[in-house]
């Protein structure tokens, strides 16, 4: 078995990797594509020249997803704990 990787060849952003009999290595790569023998850490390296070199600290802190703080998150209430709002809401405004 051998290692591959596929990456995107105009960026360099490792897309999958895996093993594969030695054989069957051209054939990961789907259209636009490209794939080489080896290993990487996708979120630590990506391919230049056909290598596999470190990313830098500002390109692995950009492919990190943004942390959502909690009183950010969308709250999932019923119609019937909304209403009850709503009616506090009046009954304040009313006093």
């Amino acid at each position: 078995m051998s290692h591959y990787i596929v990456f995107n060849p105009a960026t360099g952003k490792i897309l999958r990797s895996g093993t594969c009999p030695a054989r069957a290595i051209q054939k990961q790569a789907g259209p636009g594509e490209t794939v080489i023998e080896g290993k990487a850490d996708d979120a630590k390296q990506k391919i230049v020249g056909g290598k596999v070199v470190a990313k830098t600290q500002a390109e692995i802190d950009a492919d990190k997803p943004p942390q959502v703080k909690p009183e950010d998150m969308p709250a999932h209430i019923t119609k019937k704990q909304w209403q009850g709002i709503q009616d506090r809401v009046t009954a304040l405004e009313s006093t």
